[in-house]
C-alpha cells in the first residue's frame, strides 16, 4: 500500500501538536520544560532536511513521521500558549531608543538584521531615510550609514534565545526616489514591510520562526529572493507592481494577493509531496510547471519551492 507522505506528515504533526498542548494544559508536561524545548527549534529544519534527502529511499516514510513528530511537538507548545506565541525568547519591554536619519544618493544598500520582536518598514517620497529602534536593556541596535548604505543590527547579530531583555521594536522609513538593494534578516519576528512605490534592484528576505507581510503596491522589484523557515509569508501586489524572483520555504506558508489586472506567473520548482498549492483549483493557464493568470508578459513572476509548506494565490478573505 502506497502512503501519501504529505498526508502522513500533517497527520502526525497535528496529532502530536494536540497531544502536547493537552499535556501542557493538564500539567503533565511542566511549563518550564516546554519553554526549554524551544531552544532546540533548529532541529525542525534539520529533520525536514533529512526527510527531503530520504524522499527517494526506503526510509522516506520513517523520516516523514519523525519530521511530523518534531514539528508537531514544538507547535503544540504554541497552541498551549507557550512561549507567548511567536515571541520566543523576546523578553522584556523595549524602554530605550536608538534613532538616526540621513539622506541617500541615487542608489544604496540597506541591511536590516532584526531579531526578536516587531519591525515595521514603510516608504516615503524623496531620498531621506530614518530609523527609530526601540529596545530592551540587553541588546542595543547599532546603526551605521553613509550616502549609499545603511545597516541596522543588534549587537552581536544572530538570535539569542530567551534573553531577559531582548525584545526589539523598529520603525524604518526608506525613500522611493533611491534605487535600493534591500536585505532583511528576521528571526523570531513579526515584520511588516510596506514597500509601496519602492524602486528595488534586489530584495532578499531571510525569515525564521516568524511572520512577514510584504506590501508592494506600485513597487518595482528587479529580483527578489526569499527564504523562510517555520513561518508565514504574505505578499500583496497591485496593477503597477513588477516583480521577478524565487521563494524557498520549509515548514511554512505563502499567500499572494494580486488583482485581476495583474498577470501572475507561478512556477512550482519541485514536485514535492509535502508542498501544496491551490493553482489547479483556479482554472489558470498551465505550461509545464508554470501557471499563469492571463496572457502576455507577467507582471509578477515567482518560482516557488517548498518542503512541508503551502502556497495560496488570492486566498478567500485576502492576505493577512
Amino acid at each position: 500500500m502506497q502512503v501519501n507522505r504529505g498526508f502522513a506528515f500533517w497527520g502526525v504533526a497535528l496529532i502530536t501538536a494536540g497531544a502536547v498542548a493537552l499535556a501542557i494544559q493538564s500539567a503533565l508536561i511542566p511549563e518550564d520544560a516546554a519553554r526549554q524545548a524551544w531552544r532546540l527549534w533548529p532541529v525542525v529544519l534539520i529533520i525536514v532536511g533529512l526527510s527531503v534527502i530520504a524522499s527517494r529511499t526506503p526510509f522516506a516514510l520513517i523520516a516523514t513521521v519523525l519530521a511530523g513528530l518534531v514539528a508537531g511537538g514544538l507547535a503544540g507548545t504554541l497552541v498551549a500558549g507557550l512561549p507567548d506565541g511567536l515571541s520566543v525568547g523576546c523578553g522584556g519591554e523595549p524602554t530605550e531608543t536608538a534613532a538616526q536619519d540621513g539622506t541617500f544618493d541615487r542608489s544604496a544598500e540597506v541591511v536590516l538584521d532584526f531579531n526578536c520582536g516587531d519591525m515595521v518598514v514603510t516608504t516615503a517620497s524623496g531620498s531621506d531615510w530614518s530609523v527609530e529602534a526601540r529596545h530592551g536593556s540587553d541588546r542595543e541596535p547599532q546603526i551605521s550609514s553613509s550616502g549609499n548604505s545603511l545597516r541596522v543590527g543588534a549587537e552581536g547579530d544572530g538570535f539569542i534565545p530567551f534573553t531577559q531583555e531582548g525584545r526589539q521594536e523598529w520603525d524604518v522609513v526608506l525613500p522611493t526616489d533611491t534605487t535600493l538593494d534591500l536585505t532583511v534578516d528576521a528571526n523570531a519576528a513579526s515584520s511588516q514591510l510596506s514597500l509601496d512605490d519602492a524602486d528595488l534592484s534586489n530584495l532578499a528576505i531571510d525569515a525564521n520562526a516568524g511572520d512577514v507581510h510584504i506590501g508592494l503596491a506600485g513597487a518595482s522589484v528587479a529580483h527578489v529572493e526569499i527564504e523562510a523557515n517555520a513561518g508565514s509569508l504574505s505578499m500583496e501586489a497591485d496593477a503597477s507592481t513588477s516583480l521577478d524572483g524565487t521563494v524557498e520555504m520549509n515548514a511554512g506558508s505563502l499567500e499572494l494577493c494580486a488583482p485581476d489586472a495583474v498577470v501572475v506567473a507561478i512556477t512550482i520548482a519541485d514536485d514535492n509531496v509535502t508542498f501544496s498549492h491551490n493553482l489547479d483549483d483556479l482554472e489558470l493557464t498551465r505550461q509545464g510547471d508554470t501557471w499563469s493568470t492571463g496572457d502576455g508578459e507577467a507582471n509578477v513572476r515567482l518560482s516557488i519551492e517548498g518542503n512541508a509548506a503551502s502556497f495560496t494565490l488570492n486566498p478567500e478573505g485576502g492576505c493577512e
